[in-house]
């Protein structure tokens, strides 16, 4: 007899005396072993009617029954409508609600069929017990791999056979809010008002109900959600009856979730989820629907009516601007968080952070405050102060620049002593913007991305101004092998310039882009301040071939990568993977440097012989042939 034969022949007997007949675990994991896409389909179909049929009378564990049914029905080729042709037929429901987990897994894995298809899931949606089953499960588990799958499945359903497309070609019919599954899950009173009671803390406790713990999983994974199905009509009001029970005005689901439903007072660990949803809410990427209008909910534009969102963007940012005014429970979960939620607002919203001069003046003191209390000793061993680096690096660039009133926090930090943070920090800004903003983001005009930057190229060379040893600095971290990281955020800020966005100053004021506290200074202005006697180079790589920078950068680009082949005793292995590591990521400039040499050669005509160094070098591969000329173990000076 043959395996399956066998498989057939123990499942019939198991049937036959389901409380007294044990599961041969160890003939099904061998099955499971060997279970391919080369079982002939009407055996996989007979195999699974088999232990359909045998599940709702097993009196075991079922988990071996149910895993061999989940690899049975995984190929691609095993579609919804074969679900559906099961004998016995699933009872969806059922196996939602059952108390085995295993049982709401393979229960989950059908239903998942039904994804790939808007036909399928609009049968799906015209059994409202299986969607109620289901919004239930998903909410209501206390097992994690449940609340998982069953999110997965629900997010498939509601946007089965949505395609995401270009706002100018995206019309009411292609939205998935028009979907039978969207409609049924926020249209059906029920099943609608199922969501709201679930994660209300308002009935905690209560009979039937869960309890306040139980509430605050649930409605972290409503906003885990939420987030990611973002679109007008959850921002809107479906069933009045059901959000006004709730507290709910005109914001729909989506008030109730970010202003009505989280107990951020009392519960430090759920502020800190809602700020991260909150932080969410502004990447565009998150949105399902391309057209994620931020500002009309998440953020306080001036036009704004509602004054609850408004006191939420700014309570949210307090934590991070204000941090003593709030306990210190709070400022010590929030801080980061909050941060962050700071971060990417600045990332993807630069022009709107900006029209607010008092949270970017306060930003920017905030900022100064910090690193002002930043010692050497204290950068040398790594005690940085990351959330607050990471706010720096996301500032639009213009409220950097120096002011009448306010130095610039960046000049606060020092290539000596070398620290990845730092040298990060400096990277990211001296690049320019990355443009992650979305196509459709009307907050962030080619203006704004513009002067961002023409913003990057001032700041560096104000910052070459007041620090000009940056050079020999950043070539000593590089060189400093010993310090792996440090040495990877050096050679890391060199690739930076080399491959910077920038664009020239006006070479006059304009009063069009020049006005306010953030206006950029002309070239001439620039240059006065620099104290440099002819124009400054407009781009990255010529700021990396003229001097002074380029009798400290392309020496130690075209040097052969150290070694520490010298090395006698254990250890070697470790510190040479260092080695090539840092060798390799200097390989990769000299890539770089190649790159955009190429583009000026063909621009104009200029620098072939450097070039001609560039791929001798390149030639010699990472290590660049005897490394041992040349190379020498980094010392850390501090």
């Amino acid at each position: 007899m043959n395996l399956l034969g066998e498989i057939r022949s123990h499942l019939a007997e198991v049937a036959s005396d389901p409380a007294g007949k044990a599961l041969d675990l160890r003939l099904l994991e061998k099955f499971d072993g060997q279970v391919t896409e080369s079982i002939s389909e009407t055996d996989r179909d007979t195999l699974i009617y088999q232990l359909a049929e045998l599940l709702p009378t097993l009196q075991q564990d079922p988990s071996p029954a149910t895993t061999l049914i989940e690899i049975l029905v995984r190929p691609g080729t095993y579609t919804f409508a074969r679900v559906l042709d099961i004998d016995p037929p699933v009872d969806f429901a059922a196996g939602l609600k059952a108390l085995f987990p295993s049982i709401n897994l393979v229960t989950l894995s059908l239903l998942e069929k039904a994804k790939f298809k808007s036909s399928d899931a609009g049968i799906v949606a015209g059994k409202p017990e299986i969607v109620a089953a289901l919004i239930e499960l998903w909410l209501s588990t206390p097992d994690t791999a449940v609340a998982s799958k069953a999110h997965s499945v629900l997010l498939g359903l509601l946007t089965a056979g949505e395609k995401r497309k270009e706002a100018a070609t995206t019309t009411s019919q292609d939205r998935p809010e028009q979907s039978l599954m969207w409609r049924r899950v926020f249209r059906d009173k029920d099943i609608y008002d199922s969501i709201f009671r679930i994660c209300s803390l308002t009935n905690a406790g209560q009979n039937g109900q869960l309890g306040k713990r139980d509430k605050t999983v649930a409605q972290a994974r409503l906003l885990d959600l939420l987030v990611k199905i973002d679109c007008e009509s959850i921002r809107r009001p479906q069933i009045a009856e059901v959000e006004s029970r709730y507290g709910v005005k005109n914001g729909g689901l989506m008030e109730f979730a970010a202003l009505k439903m989280v107990d951020y007072k009392d519960d430090v660990l759920m502020h800190v989820t809602l700020i991260d949803f909150f932080a969410d809410l502004l990447k565009p990427e998150h949105s399902m629907v391309e057209t994620h209008d931020f500002a009309s909910y998440q953020l306080a534009s001036k036009s704004h009516e509602d004054s609850n969102l408004r006191g939420t963007h700014t309570r949210t940012l307090s934590y991070y601007l204000d941090a003593t005014k709030h306990r210190s429970l709070d400022s010590t979960y929030l801080y980061g968080r909050s941060a962050n939620y700071l971060a990417t607002y600045c990332s993807y919203h630069p022009a709107h952070f900006l029209s607010f001069q008092p949270v970017v003046d306060s930003t920017v003191a905030r900022l100064l405050e910090v690193l002002r209390k930043m010692t050497p000793g204290q950068w040398a061993q790594g005690l940085t102060p990351k959330h607050d680096l990471h706010v720096l690096a996301s500032l639009p660039r213009q409220a950097l620049l120096p002011t009448p009133t306010s130095a610039s926090p960046l000049f606060l930090l020092s290539a000596r002593p070398p620290n990845e943070d730092a040298l990060q920090t400096l990277a990211a800004v001296f690049q320019g913007p990355k443009n992650e903003r979305s196509p459709t983001d009307d907050h962030i005009d080619t203006d704004t991305e513009s002067q961002q930057r023409s913003a990057a190229r001032a700041l560096y060379w104000l910052y070459f101004d007041q620090y000009p040893t940056l050079w020999q600095d950043v070539v000593r971290a590089a060189e400093t092998v010993a310090l792996k990281d440090a040495a990877l955020a050096a050679i890391a800020l060199i690739n930076a310039i080399i491959t910077a966005s920038w664009d020239p100053l006006p070479s006059d004021p304009d009063p069009d882009l020049n006005q306010g506290p953030y206006a950029l200074p002309t070239e001439q202005r620039l240059a006065t301040e620099c104290h440099a006697s002819q124009d400054l180079p407009p781009t990255g790589l010529l700021a990396i071939l003229s001097p002074p920078a380029l009798e400290t950068i392309l020496p130690y680009l075209l040097r052969p990568a150290q070694t520490f082949s010298n090395l006698v005793g254990g250890g070697k292995g470790d510190v040479e993977s260092a080695a090539y590591r840092v060798a390799a990521a200097k390989y990769d400039v000299l890539l770089s440097l190649k790159s955009r040499l190429q583009e000026y050669v063909q621009e104009t005509g200029h620098l072939k012989e450097v070039i001609a160094v560039v791929n001798k070098r390149l030639a010699m591969g990472p290590m660049g042939g005897n490394s041992e000329v040349g190379g020498r173990v980094g010392t850390l000076d501090l």
